[in-house]
């Protein structure tokens, strides 16, 4: 939220209300979804994992409920989000969940409990 009114006392750090955009073709027959998270989220889970998560659910609404669960289950301690939006080829690539992937994150709210 503060990135969007800008950060005066960051602002010398480069925490600006400048939003950075990237503009994407969506298309239907290729495209299943977008995925929209929040730090909280994101600081916890892989792209990967949210992918895989998203990819086996049915509907976008039980993804994104299992993705936020998951983050919370990780340690997450930031505001948990999450919002997927379905094309065209939602469903398309439906598959089973692989292991885990690494998350850096996670690794670290993990051992900041264990270190000295």
């Amino acid at each position: 939220m503060t990135r969007s009114i800008g950060d005066c006392e960051m602002k010398p750090f480069g925490v600006t209300a400048q939003p950075h955009l990237r503009c994407l073709e969506v298309r239907h027959g290729r495209d299943a979804f977008l995925l929209l998270v929040t730090d909280g989220v994101a600081f916890v889970m892989s792209v990967k994992e949210m992918v895989d998560i998203a990819s086996t659910c049915a509907t976008p609404q039980e993804a994104a409920e299992i993705i936020v669960d998951q983050a919370m289950q990780f340690g997450s301690e930031d505001n948990t989000t999450a919002v997927i939006l379905p094309f065209g080829s939602w469903g398309k690539y439906a598959k089973q969940m692989s292991c885990m992937p690494y998350s850096m994150g996670r690794n670290f709210l993990a051992n900041r409990f264990t270190s000295s």
